[in-house]
């Protein structure tokens, strides 16, 4: 995450992500020979960036590969669950538990912003912060996560903390770089990779191309869209009465 505000960051590419995904997540978790020899001990990584480039289909890519059991830690899967005193300390240590039972295990925590949040000031009413006891709160698993994952999660572990947010601003960054090892950026994709998306998702949704098709001006003016924005585009507009008449006026701008 960005530290000096005078540093210019360059977004990395989508091949530099799946390089260290498949790097510090994958080999470690697929192979235990690869765990034992791994030189560094890491055990959470943070995925952040806009919504729709990725996140959470990287998350199920790396579960798929590895053939690891995925733990969905996050806010909307815990809410009102486990209400009773303490019992967020129950909750986790079941779910560190039964990961390192059946390993490799991948624990994912969407929305994390809400498990870090940010320190607001604000006035007591409706937008007043809810109490960590509260069940409803995301924020109640804080504590025990960062106490069960030094606990269960060493060096010869297979289980990795993955955490995604679309909303980095929202959340504290102090306790988002003392909880998880690593961050990685997902940025919107960039020229080439929207020409190539723009090709295959309306491909996927039987489009019909043109030879003369303008591909590069539509890349070009969806700079700023997300894969998923892309795609939803598509599966609006190629409806099956469009597809079903693009035979004898095949698309074009």
């Amino acid at each position: 995450m960005l530290d000096d505000i005078k540093f210019t960051p360059y977004d990395p590419s989508m091949a530099l992500i799946r390089q260290l995904v498949t790097e510090y997540i994958i080999f470690p978790l697929g192979s235990e020979l690869v765990r034992n020899r791994f030189p560094e001990n890491v055990r959470s990584f943070l995925f952040y960036g806009p919504a729709g480039t990725g996140k959470t289909l990287v998350v199920r890519a790396a579960v798929w590969e590895t053939n690891s059991i995925l733990f969905d830690m996050s806010p909307i899967n815990i809410d009102g669950k486990y209400t009773g005193k303490k019992e967020e300390e129950k909750l986790v240590a079941s779910v560190m538990v039964v990961a390192k039972e059946y390993q490799p295990s991948i624990i994912y925590i969407d929305e994390c912003e809400k498990v870090f949040p940010a320190k607001k000031k604000g006035k007591k009413g409706k937008g007043a912060k809810k109490k960590k006891s509260d069940p409803s709160n995301p924020a109640r698993i804080k504590k025990a996560m960062g106490k069960w994952r030094t606990k269960f999660i060493d060096d010869k572990t297979r289980i990795t903390i993955v955490g995604c947010t679309a909303e980095p601003e929202e959340g504290s960054k102090k306790e988002f770089k003392k909880f998880f090892d690593r961050t990685i950026y997902f940025p919107f994709p960039d020229y080439t990779t929207r020409r190539l998306m723009w090709k295959s998702f309306i491909e996927k949704y039987n489009g019909v191309l043109r030879s003369d098709f303008p591909l590069s001006t539509l890349a070009h003016i969806s700079s700023g869209y997300s894969s998923g924005s892309i795609k939803k585009t598509c599966e609006k507009v190629l409806t099956d009465y469009r597809v079903k008449h693009q035979e004898q006026r095949p698309l074009t701008l």
